[in-house]
């Protein structure tokens, strides 16, 4: 529904346990199955938000060339703020619920990126407990709508145009969604390379038993801090990191909360 105020919902979806889990344990920790109804896709270029836009253009242009895609189905969004935002419904591929399933949502992102030869992709926003924010909710900073339309739509729109367009009511452009597959076994080829990548990641990664010390990104971060528009995911690199140590909620913040106002 359209509303004045931010408004988020969690990209991922968790059986009944997690919400038990987070209640004793918070977000870390969690191996249980994540699942999620579409797949997201966020284009950022804070110097040109344009080319952001023009690149999640260009992506779905490729999947219909590609994948026959019908792309009326994708959700695609003005992010209301340095770019864009696609919605692919999961619909259009073979996945299970798994607990490396948002890993393998980023790789499966940087198969395309690099399929479709994009460059303002940001990887950085598949962590387990990620937040996306709700269409026709307005950024905080810019005050303007995440506005939505169905990807037919919004390939054929000038990219300059959507901020104007985000000044302006909602609109109620959300696709209906039935289920059916929208695209060929091409994307599932992808998911496929993306998923076999992911488990013999997973495979060859030490266990936290195995290892005696810190990754020099994590101790780089807490003796420095980390560069603006890098210390989001620098953070959650090194509380995941301190986590495979066995660091708990309150160690991990009195080892990081400084460096990350830095």
């Amino acid at each position: 529904a359209p509303t004045d105020s931010e408004g988020y919902l969690s990209m991922f979806c968790y059986p009944a346990a997690f919400l038990e889990h987070v209640k004793q344990q918070g977000f870390r920790g969690w191996r249980g199955p994540v699942f999620a109804e579409y797949i997201c896709l966020d284009f950022d270029n804070a110097a040109d938000p344009a080319a952001a836009i023009a690149n999640a253009q260009k992506l779905l242009r490729w999947l219909e060339y590609k994948a026959a895609a019908d792309v009326s189905k994708v959700i695609a969004c003005f992010s209301g703020g340095k770019g864009a935002h696609l919605y692919l419904p999961i619909s259009g591929i073979m996945a299970e619920p798994a607990a490396l399933f948002p890993k393998i949502c980023k790789a499966f992102a940087l198969l395309l990126a690099r399929g479709a030869h994009l460059e303002c992709l940001d990887a950085g926003i598949y962590d387990a407990a990620r937040i996306f924010r709700l269409p026709n909710t307005r950024h905080a900073k810019t005050g303007l709508l995440k506005l939505p339309f169905s990807g037919a739509d919004f390939v054929n729109l000038d990219p300059a145009a959507f901020p104007e367009l985000a000044r302006r009511e909602p609109r109620d452009a959300l696709p209906h969604m039935d289920g059916a597959p929208w695209c060929d076994w091409t994307l599932q080829d992808y998911w496929n390379r993306a998923a076999a990548y992911i488990a013999k990641q997973a495979n060859a990664a030490p266990a936290a038993s195995q290892k005696s010390d810190l990754n020099r990104a994590t101790l780089e971060f807490i003796q420095g801090g980390a560069l603006n528009g890098e210390r989001h995911n620098a953070l959650f690199r090194a509380a995941a990191n301190l986590g495979e140590f066995g660091a708990d909620e309150r160690l991990a913040r009195a080892l990081l909360m400084e460096p990350a106002r830095d």
